[in-house]
């Protein structure tokens, strides 16, 4: 088993709370508020809604990304996290997301659906943005998953 550590918020954490509306990439959008404010790592929740949803699978076994499955409809965030890090010196934004719409083919009418989100357009999506003021989060290759992990000391 490898495990990793580090204390990122050595200075400070610092709170911020924001809207994505009208058509906004959520992937690019948290990667423009990186660089305006000058994040090296941070959490962030959200809620709202969508119009478009990219979801990509990674195959353990075979260490590929399966192809995206795209979502273009009304879909209702129930769950939405992720993480802000530094890949190549540029934000790397972590998305995953848990999304509901209506299906009348499904058990009650609503279908549920999620994972890794590559791609998020957003109708009105509400954040709370939690930045670590300290310690920078890098990504490297993990040579055992064959993933861009955050680089950080063994434990």
């Amino acid at each position: 088993m490898a495990i990793s550590l580090a204390h990122v918020n050595t200075k400070a954490t610092l709170v911020f709370m924001g809207v994505f509306a009208n058509g906004e990439a959520i992937h690019t959008a948290f990667a423009k508020i990186a660089d305006a404010k000058k994040i090296y790592a941070a959490t962030f929740e959200m809620l709202g809604g969508l119009t478009e949803v990219e979801f990509t699978e990674y195959d353990f076994i075979n260490k590929i990304r399966k192809p995206p499955l795209v979502f273009a409809r009304p879909l209702e965030i129930l769950s939405g996290h992720g993480t802000i890090s530094r890949l190549n010196d540029e934000p790397h934004v972590h998305t995953h997301l848990t999304l509901s719409f209506r299906d009348e083919s499904a058990l009650n009418g609503i279908a549920i659906i999620g994972g890794h989100a590559a791609r998020a357009i957003a109708f009105a999506v509400e954040f709370t943005l939690t930045v670590y003021d300290g310690v920078p989060v890098n990504r490297a290759m993990h040579e055992g998953t064959g993933l861009q992990l955050w680089n950080l000391p063994a434990f």
